[in-house]
């Protein structure tokens, strides 16, 4: 009982600057509790409910009037972006190009794309000031917004009913968008996982494996991962909304005012949800944390004159046994390993003769532990991969 108590006070004087900790969050209702059939996926879903209330909790409490505010712009300027006269009489189906923006589109709605151009810029500017942390990321993220809403442009180009009566030919180049954009926001996810394992690794480090592992717990990311998912849920629906609206030139009574519904439901709730997926990992992390992946920061070290610092961390170790040998390697990129010669207690470079005995260095080493005799280059730490 002693050594669980002093395992919790370690992890509460950790977190001691947070207002409340996840632990702290109680549900009314538990699923795991419903049925013994339930208890492990049960205890998953409570775990994210817990999650989730601890991540809202603690953005009501500390989103201040900067952040409402920069929200109502996004509302307002998608708002004006999505409603106008154009888009409910049809517009003219005969312009198209400039022709349509200088010829068929009114006096007001004009004024209107223009004012909701400035509002998003306005919003942009404003995420980047109240997220420096995630600045490019959360750049990344609205243009990933835009590039699903192409891509459902391109679906709908040769297609009105998108996705029925698809035919592969016309999939071309919507698919690519979409795969880039899957990919660019994977790499996304990747980058904050990983940077938080690194946050902790740094900054929460603990001989007692108790105390990291509540530490990881503390900072897990499924409840964020949940909402990750429902913001890209959300612009999918949004986006194939809206192009599935005008696909067609209808006016307000016609058949598709649902889907004109749906886009500006899905749209609007997609904003507190991006503000929440850009926010979380900053709040997590801290401020002087820069979210990358781990091949991003090691070879950042490297670049700016750390990578021997890093690869000095890293002992090397036989790929068998993993016991730690004498092989290393230097800054101009030689291997040395302790001459083979009986007596001989110096090192060299392999190939090259000893500067003590003056026998040859062989290329290969032989394990002290499991006495197996692979290349040097094998017993060295991969530091260099991508």
């Amino acid at each position: 009982m002693s050594e669980a108590a002093d395992t919790a006070n370690l992890a509460e004087i950790a977190h001691d600057e947070m207002p409340f900790r996840l632990t702290d969050m109680t549900l009314k209702f538990s699923v795991a509790e419903l049925h013994p059939m339930l208890n492990k996926v049960g205890l998953k879903i409570d775990n994210i409910s817990k999650e989730l209330k601890f991540q809202s909790k603690l953005a009501l409490l500390e989103w201040d009037s900067r952040h409402w505010i920069t929200l109502a712009l996004g509302f307002v300027a998608f708002l004006f972006g999505s409603i106008s006269g154009e888009i409910f009489d049809g517009g003219n189906a005969k312009l198209s190009g400039i022709d349509g923006m200088t010829g068929a589109i009114s006096g007001f709605a004009y004024f209107q794309m223009l004012v909701s151009l400035i509002l998003w810029v306005w919003f942009a500017i404003q995420v980047w000031n109240l997220f420096p942390v995630m600045r490019s990321h959360a750049m990344t993220l609205l243009l990933m917004w835009n590039g699903m809403f192409l891509a459902q442009i391109m679906f709908h180009v040769d297609n009105s009913n998108f996705p029925l009566g698809i035919e592969l030919s016309e999939l071309m180049w919507g698919t690519l968008i979409v795969l880039v954009v899957l990919f660019l926001l994977s790499f996304f996810w990747k980058a904050v996982s990983e940077t938080r394992d690194l946050h902790v690794e740094t900054y929460h480090v603990h001989e007692d494996v108790r105390v990291m592992e509540a530490e990881m717990g503390e900072h897990s990311l499924a409840g964020w991962t949940i909402i990750f998912v429902t913001w890209l849920i959300l612009v999918i629906i949004s986006t194939w909304s809206g192009a599935h609206y005008v696909s067609e030139r209808i006016a307000v009574e016609g058949d598709r005012n649902i889907f004109l519904i749906l886009h500006l439901v899905s749209g609007i709730l997609v904003l507190p949800t991006y503000f929440w997926v850009i926010w979380f990992p900053q709040r997590m992390l801290g401020d002087n944390t820069r979210v990358q992946t781990k091949a991003a920061f090691t070879a950042d070290a490297e670049l700016s004159g750390l990578g021997d610092a890093i690869l000095g961390n890293k002992k090397s170790t036989c790929p068998e046994c993993e016991t730690e040998v004498d092989v290393e390697r230097s800054s101009s990129g030689d291997i040395s390993i302790p001459c083979p010669s009986q007596g001989c207690q110096a090192t060299g470079i392999t190939g090259m003769p000893c500067s003590d005995c003056g026998e040859v260095m062989p290329t290969r080493f032989t394990c002290p532990g499991c006495e197996i005799n692979a290349p040097a280059l094998d017993f060295l730490p991969d530091t260099e991969a991508w």
